[in-house]
Parts: C-alpha cells; sequence; structure tokens
C-alpha cells in the first residue's frame, strides 16, 4: 500500500521509519558527530518533510510497516532554497523545464528488487502528470547502482557533467 505522510496516522513514527532507511540506504556510514549525522539527514529529506509533504509517499507491506518511502518536488525550478541545501542542485537546472519534478526514493534491504521501488516511482509520476507536468528526475552517480533500476522505471532522457548523472522521464 502506498500513502502519504499527512494520511498516516503517527508522523513520528514515519519518519522515525524514513530516517532508519535513509541510514540504511546511503553509502556515507561514517560521521563526526551525532550533529553531523544529523545535519546529513536534513540536507537531504528536510526540505520535502518540512515543505513538499504531500509529495513524500510511504510503502507499507501487509502489517502496515514502512518498507520504502519517495520525496518529491514538483517544481524544481521553484524551489530555489533547495539550491542551497542540497548540494549541486542547480548544476541541471537548465534541465527543469522539461523535467520540473524531481525524486528520491529508498527502500529497506530485504524489501529490495519487489517492485516497491517502482510502484513509488511511478505513484509519484502519475500524481505529476494528473497536474499537467512534463516529465521527472532525479541525480544519481553515473556509476550508481541504482541506474539500471530508473532505467528500467522509463527514465531514458540522460546527460552526464562530471561523476553525476541526470535522468529524467517524460510524462506526456
Amino acid at each position: 500500500m502506498l500513502v502519504r505522510l499527512p494520511e498516516l496516522p503517527d508522523r513520528e513514527a514515519a519518519l522515525a521509519a524514513l530516517e532508519e532507511i535513509f541510514f540504511l540506504s546511503t553509502l556515507r556510514k561514517t560521521f563526526a558527530s551525532a550533529e553531523e549525522r544529523a545535519a546529513f539527514f536534513r540536507t537531504w529529506t528536510g526540505w520535502y518533510v518540512e515543505r513538499a509533504p504531500d509529495d513524500l509517499w510511504f510503502a507499507l507491506d501487509g502489517d502496515g510497516a514502512i518498507i520504502g518511502y519517495l520525496t518529491g518536488c514538483k517544481d524544481s525550478a521553484g524551489a530555489v532554497d533547495l539550491a542551497h541545501v542540497i548540494p549541486k542542485y542547480e548544476l541541471f537546472a537548465d534541465r527543469f523545464a522539461a523535467f520540473p519534478a524531481h525524486l528520491h526514493v529508498n527502500v529497506r534491504p530485504g524489501f529490495r528488487d519487489r517492485g516497491v521501488g517502482r510502484r513509488l516511482v511511478d505513484r509519484f509520476a502519475e500524481d505529476c502528470r494528473a497536474d499537467g507536468l512534463p516529465g521527472l528526475h532525479l541525480v544519481t552517480g553515473v556509476f550508481a547502482r541504482n541506474v539500471a533500476f530508473y532505467q528500467r522505471a522509463g527514465f531514458t532522457a540522460a546527460i552526464q557533467r562530471g561523476p553525476l548523472l541526470f535522468l529524467g522521464r517524460h510524462l506526456r
């Protein structure tokens, strides 16, 4: 089942699950302090939780446990404050008109390769299409393991700039 953050009965538990899945999924595992760890988490999730909670989707298993999440923004160009938070956010700003929405998705280990991430991405894409958006995108590493996943999910417009790869999915 897929549910938006505002629809969940226990927001704090949902955000705790998001944080757990985030740190299980990120390549960075060590931090100099608890404050540095918290700042890293806020960099990649804070804006979405605070400013776009309706575009924060959770995947739940049959028992209601959170097994994945998607954070999204439907107006990348309009979210100018994200350029001050997320490193290299503006690197692909010239692509925002064709692919205005962006997303981040993570799935709990043990539930990967079961279609959970794809369902989250497709649900967000449906929302974006219903809002009349022409496309959505994400940025990942050129050699990241997730590139093949996103290509299978329809992200076929690719541009590489340095070690980063922009992947866009047309919605029309």
